[in-house]
């Protein structure tokens, strides 16, 4: 009997460990299935938010935030890509999906740029924030860890965004730039467990899960987004975008 068991708890450990950390089809080895399907999750969403953006026909000329959903949603899929061919790519299709990530969080720091009255000073942050993307960039190609991603993140987040659009709340009584706020304080829950050794149902990790985490988080940033720059009602004649 304890043998018994001890072979189908082996059986089990082999089991998991297949499922969550490679796959043999036809010879090649696909690593981490489960953060496949995640990623390929979140980048249907981002796309999602990018086409119903993108078709909206109230200030169909703001393209900066569609932009930061499809540049969001590219660098979801080669993620995917990244991590499942790992042991053929290395580490040079992460650092082009941290690359599209973060021309995503520009285009939605250069839309936000709207807000601002003083062209002046809406001039600089445009040319801060362009630097910032550089800075970002020349980074990734000296380090490849993913911690430039998150110093990045909070940064333009929590550092940038955050004030920008609390400000707008409270100058313009703009009630929808609280879900902004919360997609960005919901997303700050995903960089911290990632690497908590957990699994569900033994295919997705916790790093996986933190991906459906953050596809609530963008719905809200999303919501905002839309609520507050392509719906009418949510527009003041002091801020719409030239």
């Amino acid at each position: 009997m304890i043998i018994i068991c001890g072979c189908i708890l082996l059986n089990l450990v082999y089991f998991r460990n297949m499922i969550l950390e490679e796959l043999n089809l036809w010879g090649i080895v696909i690593r981490e299935p489960g953060t496949i399907i995640s990623d390929f999750i979140m980048g249907f969403f981002c796309i999602l938010f990018f086409v119903k953006l993108l078709i909206n026909r109230d200030l169909k000329h703001q393209k900066y935030f569609s932009h930061f959903f499809l540049f969001l949603g590219a660098s979801s899929f080669i993620a995917a890509l990244a991590h499942g061919l790992y042991l053929y790519s290395g580490v040079y299709l992460h650092k082009i999906s941290w690359i599209l990530s973060g021309f995503a969080t520009y285009f939605l720091e250069l839309g936000s740029s709207t807000l601002f009255e003083n062209e002046k000073f809406k001039s600089r942050f445009v040319v801060f924030i362009k630097i910032q993307l550089a800075i970002y960039i020349l980074f990734l190609f000296f380090y490849d860890g993913f911690i430039i991603v998150k110093l990045n993140f909070v940064l333009s987040m929590i550092g940038i965004l955050t004030p920008i659009y609390f400000v707008d709340m409270m100058r313009n009584q703009i009630k929808h730039n609280l879900y902004i706020f919360l997609g960005i304080f919901l997303a700050i829950f995903p960089s911290v467990f990632h690497k908590v050794d957990f699994n569900f149902l033994y295919i997705f990790n916790m790093n996986d899960l933190s991906h459906f985490f953050l596809i609530l988080c963008i719905f809200f940033v999303f919501l905002g987004l839309k609520e507050r720059f392509f719906n009418p009602d949510g527009l003041t004649s002091k801020t719409t975008p030239r």
